[in-house]
């Protein structure tokens, strides 16, 4: 899985979100949980069908190296055929944690997927995300003003529009920064809801496929303030004993 350059927090999506993330659903699906990582943890792991296909959609999630944590995604795909048309779409909500004197710094989610058109059928991916911080001065929850959107791109083509017209076969990206440091955040809970679409649609003898292989999530932490004065002055006592 590799990064798409230029990501922003605000970045806009090449197509239009799925929608809201309360729209009515056809089945739901939790995880065990916690995830514990590296410095945080991962918890209330939920998956919805929001188009009434089958779960899973997403995946069970797997622990990766550090603060990363994995949906396989084994069965998160449309496919038309023949005249016809196929929306699959997918909400997954969880919630992270930071260990004791760590704030959560930045959320960065990397999807990835193929596509297959026959014919003169058309492909399209489109994701955005929900994010709610606890304040930590408030401590109250407050949803960020703005729905964050996952760029997507065909590969070999940066930053490239959906959706893509066939012929042809070629894999996708999506990405998305949550980026609560460089904003002036400070928080150590942090609650995300991601919508997810996939669409295909084929004309009379065509057939279209467009699947998603995998999403990963990645957390970064930075020390909170009195965590970083304490360290501080450790060293100052260190340097002070070797003088």
């Amino acid at each position: 899985m590799r990064s798409i350059h230029g990501l922003r927090l605000m970045a806009v999506a090449a197509a239009a979100c799925l929608g809201s993330f309360g729209q009515a659903r056809a089945a739901s699906q939790a995880y065990p949980g916690p995830i514990v990582t590296a410095d945080g943890t991962y918890d209330n792991i939920v998956e919805t069908s929001i188009t009434a296909d089958p779960l899973p959609l997403f995946g069970a999630p797997v622990l990766g190296a550090g603060n990363v944590m994995t949906f396989p995604s084994p069965g998160f795909s449309a496919s038309a055929s023949d005249g016809s048309s196929d929306l699959t779409g997918g909400a997954l909500a969880f919630t992270i944690d930071a260990d004791p004197g760590l704030f959560i710094n930045t959320v960065s989610i990397f999807e990835s997927g193929a596509y297959d058109i026959v014919g003169a059928g058309s492909v399209s991916a489109t994701g955005a995300l929900t994010v709610r911080y606890l304040d930590n001065l408030t401590q109250q929850l407050v949803t960020l003003v703005d729905p964050i959107h996952t760029v997507v791109s065909p590969g070999g083509v940066p930053d490239g529009p959906f959706p893509v017209d066939g012929p042809g076969t070629g894999t996708w990206l999506g990405a998305a920064l949550i980026d609560l440091g460089g904003l002036g955040i400070q928080t150590t809970h942090v609650i995300v809801a991601l919508d997810n679409n996939l669409a295909a649609s084929a004309p009379a003898g065509g057939t279209a496929t467009i699947s998603k292989d995998e999403l990963t999530v990645n957390t970064t932490y930075i020390p909170e303030p009195a965590s970083l004065a304490l360290i501080a002055a450790g060293l100052l006592m260190v340097t002070g004993r070797r003088s």
